[in-house]
Formats: structure tokens, C-alpha cells, sequence
């Protein structure tokens, strides 16, 4: 597995030496959830003595690469469906991917919002210094569809790989602002200051989840997958910011897992 790339994170929160677990399951999971799933993996544990969950967050393109290089793991959860799509067509899960949350993009500035930025385009005045998503995850993805179907275009002075890494550039104050999920934002509380704006909604992006076709734990993974999607999960995404995905996968997620959802 990709040193530096991929983190470990135990539900519990506790070495599992500590408090010894007659069976687990691993869950590679999209960073934008670490919150909401690591919550959900408590109540998990909590409602089913002697289980585990380890969950191991980076972003979704590196996630699903992981998967098809043959590491292991129980249950997938992709930030969008592409990269969902790219691990379902390389015939790695067992049953159709289902969506279960919708997250979008905000403009995250440092705290004051000192730059007096109010729109996208304001993001790409050439006096803002900038950071965005970039490559195939979940946040990049976004953030390309963003620019594609405003026809605004950004010159960020840093690309970085999640959300996490742009705000981490903006309250180091290597940038002034930049394009993050609104949970991310969410989770950094005063140390920075955002805002939704009208054209974010072009940019929806609705996260997934998956059993592994290959899970040696296949009960207690479709038992876990039934948590995130039912009323629990519901519950947690929508505290942190989440909105319910669009009606438009519900008839999607009873098809064959392969193809694209509708636009």
C-alpha cells in the first residue's frame, strides 16, 4: 500500500490491542467523510460488540488505483461516481453501488475574508492567490466541472490533491482563498471564513458506497453498508453538512453497476 497516501483510522479511535475484536472490516473511504463515517463507524462498533472498523481515508482516484492494484478491503465509499465506475468496471465490487450523500463546493477565504471576495469570479481576480483541487478525485472533478460549465476560468497559485490540503493552504496563509467541499469547511470551523455561491450548483458532487466483491467479511460489510444508507447514516450526513443525493439515482441504484448515472 502507497506510503504517505493512504491513512488508517480506527472507529473506536483506540488500538485494537487495547480492545481485542473478534472480527473487523476495512472501508476505504473518500477523505471528504472522514467525520460523518468515523461517527457512523462508532455507533457501528457500539451496536455490534466484538466488530471493528478500520477505515483508511485519501482521496477517491487514489483510493480506487489502491483497489486495483489488489489491496484489500471490505467496502468502498468514493467521493463521485467516476472513480466508484472505475472499480465497478474492473469487476472489484460484489453488488450495485448506491448513493449516499451530495456535497458541494464553497469558496473558503481566510478568516475576515480580508480579499472581500463574493462570487467565482472574484476567485480568479488576478490579485487573490488561489489554491484548488486538481486530478481525478472527487474535489478536482468538481472543481473542473465548475470551471467547464461556468466557462470561469481559475489561475490558482497551488494545486492540491483534496480539499484538506487547500485548506491547510489557506490558514498557513500561503493562498487567500480557494475551492472546497462545503464539509470540509464545515470541519475547520473559525479558521476560516466561506461562502456558498449561485454556480456551485453546477458542481454537485454525490458520493457512493460498495461492497468488495473479494471481502472476506461480506455479512458484516453489507451490514455496515446498511447503517451509512439507512436512517443512522441519514442522520449523521445531514448534521454535517450533507445534502440527501438527487432522486434522479434512485432508479440508477436498482441497474447494473456499470455504466455513468444520468448527468
Amino acid at each position: 500500500m502507497a506510503v504517505g497516501i493512504l491513512s488508517a483510522v480506527l472507529a473506536s479511535g483506540c488500538s485494537s490491542q487495547s480492545h481485542p475484536a473478534t472480527t473487523s472490516i476495512t472501508v476505504f473511504a473518500s477523505s471528504a467523510m472522514i467525520n460523518s463515517l468515523t461517527a457512523i463507524g462508532k455507533q457501528f462498533e457500539a451496536e455490534n460488540p466484538g466488530t471493528s472498523v478500520e477505515f483508511i481515508f485519501a482521496s477517491s482516484s487514489d483510493l480506487s488505483a489502491e483497489l486495483a492494484d489488489g489491496n484489500d478491503a471490505d467496502v468502498f465509499v468514493s467521493g463521485d461516481y467516476d472513480n466508484m465506475s472505475a472499480v465497478a468496471n474492473a469487476g472489484l465490487i460484489a453488488s450495485t453501488p448506491l448513493p449516499i450523500a451530495a456535497n458541494s463546493l464553497v469558496i473558503a477565504t481566510n478568516p475576515g475574508n480580508h480579499s472581500n471576495l463574493a462570487s467565482l469570479a472574484d476567485l480568479a481576480r488576478p490579485d487573490v492567490r488561489a489554491a484548488v483541487c486538481g486530478g481525478p478525485g472527487a474535489c478536482g472533478a468538481a472543481t473542473q466541472q465548475l470551471e467547464d460549465r461556468t466557462g470561469v476560468r481559475l489561475h490558482p497559485q497551488n494545486i492540491d490533491t483534496t480539499g484538506t490540503d487547500v485548506l491547510r493552504d489557506i490558514t498557513s496563509k500561503r493562498v487567500d482563498a480557494g475551492l472546497v467541499f462545503k464539509t470540509d469547511a464545515l470541519n475547520v470551523g473559525d479558521n476560516v471564513s466561506w461562502f456558498d455561491f449561485p454556480e456551485a450548483a453546477d458542481a454537485t458532487v454525490t458520493s457512493w458506497i460498495a461492497p468488495m466483491k473479494d471481502s472476506d467479511q461480506a455479512g458484516l460489510a453489507t451490514k455496515f453498508i446498511q447503517d451509512v444508507t439507512g436512517a443512522t447514516g441519514r442522520k449523521v450526513f445531514a448534521d454535517d453538512g450533507f445534502a440527501e443525493p438527487s432522486k434522479k439515482f434512485e432508479t440508477y441504484a436498482t441497474q447494473a453497476p456499470r455504466g455513468r448515472p444520468p448527468a
